[in-house]
């Protein structure tokens, strides 16, 4: 799976400038987020609040009412929040010009936008081909993989399209078994990308429909900068150098493996390693068991998700901060 955004809502700025809704983009990014602080949520409402009052039909006064408060919400504003920062500044000096206040944004968190969305279409593909045609075998209509040239061989290496080619599936290669499931790729959908030809092509189209959008809503971006040609991405990925080890140990809150800082101090473990078929009744009732797992995923592959793959529970913060030290830590949470 790709990972798109803290707040689950980077994407929906990607729809808004696929639709050239710049207002509706910078809208998202400035509206209140979950988890904030008490101060940032009160700067957030002061700037949804800055036209409390204003007649709607005087787009003077709305630009006199944005450009006020404007000048007081930039120094309200955290010191880490450059896209706020960039759209504030720009509309203090050019109110309800919010195309121009979404390009004051740097270009590499402009795509980001983009390749949110790109990723959320990519997630639902994904789900729906192993839903449809399973996680053991391709099938036709499958794409692979046959070139993909990293950047010391003139290709893109993970980002863009330069060195990459791909096949379709076909019945003759289903036959022969000279492709395996972790050769299937799916498309990170832009200008200049093949899709599948079996029933993920479709589902990519109903995803784009569901959001008002097409294929071709992607060369129609006004923002000349950002160029969505699209990409690939391993459906399956096979993680390797794959590690793991079973520790005893008695305190919740101690490390399971050294860090830097104990290496540093010469400091030991208080665990204790054990294999898996040697753990009885007796160490469990004694002892706090944990899993130390280790392993390598090629680029665009993350971690995160592999290990909420394996362990079948949420990775995000919220999740996490809910969990208990004692007793059944998961039984509050997975209740809700």
């Amino acid at each position: 799976m790709q990972r798109f955004g803290k707040f689950l809502d980077t994407h929906l700025v990607g729809i808004a400038i696929l639709k050239g809704d710049y207002e509706k983009a910078c809208e998202l990014i400035m509206r209140v987020k979950d988890g904030e602080t008490e101060r940032t949520v009160a700067t957030r409402e002061k700037w949804a609040n800055r036209f409390h009052g204003v007649d709607v039909s005087d787009e003077q006064a709305l630009k006199d009412a944005e450009m006020k408060c404007a000048k007081v919400v930039i120094r309200e504003i955290g010191r880490f929040m450059n896209c706020e920062t960039s759209i504030v500044s720009s509309l203090s000096r050019n109110p309800r010009d919010y195309k121009r206040a979404f390009g004051s944004i740097s270009k590499n968190m402009r795509s980001m936008f983009l390749h949110a969305y790109q990723s959320y279409v990519w997630n639902r593909a994904a789900s729906y081909r192993i839903d449809d045609g399973g996680s053991k075998e391709v099938r036709v209509g499958d794409l692979v993989m046959t070139e993909d040239k990293g950047p010391l061989e003139g290709g893109n290496g993970t980002s863009g399209l330069k060195g990459k080619r791909v096949k379709e599936i076909t019945l003759e290669d289903v036959n022969s078994g000279n492709y395996k499931i972790t050769d299937v790729v799916l498309p990170m959908v832009g200008t200049r990308i093949i899709l599948p030809t079996d029933n993920t092509c479709h589902f990519y189209g109903e995803i784009l429909a569901k959001d008002n959008l097409t294929i071709k809503d992607f060369e129609k971006i006004g923002d000349r900068e950002l160029a969505v040609g699209g990409d690939y991405r391993k459906l399956i990925c096979k993680p390797s150098d794959v590690d793991i080890e079973i520790k005893l140990y008695k305190d919740p809150l101690q490390p399971l493996f050294k860090t830097d800082l104990m290496n540093v101090h010469n400091a030991s473990l208080d665990c204790v390693d054990v294999a898996p078929d040697t753990v009885g009744d007796s160490d469990l009732e004694a002892n706090l068991v944990g899993l130390v797992i280790g392993f390598t995923l090629p680029p665009s592959a993350y971690a995160t998700i592999a290990l909420r793959e394996f362990m079948r529970r949420p990775t995000s913060a919220q999740y996490q901060s809910e969990l208990q030290l004692e007793g059944d830590c998961e039984a509050n949470v997975i209740q809700k």
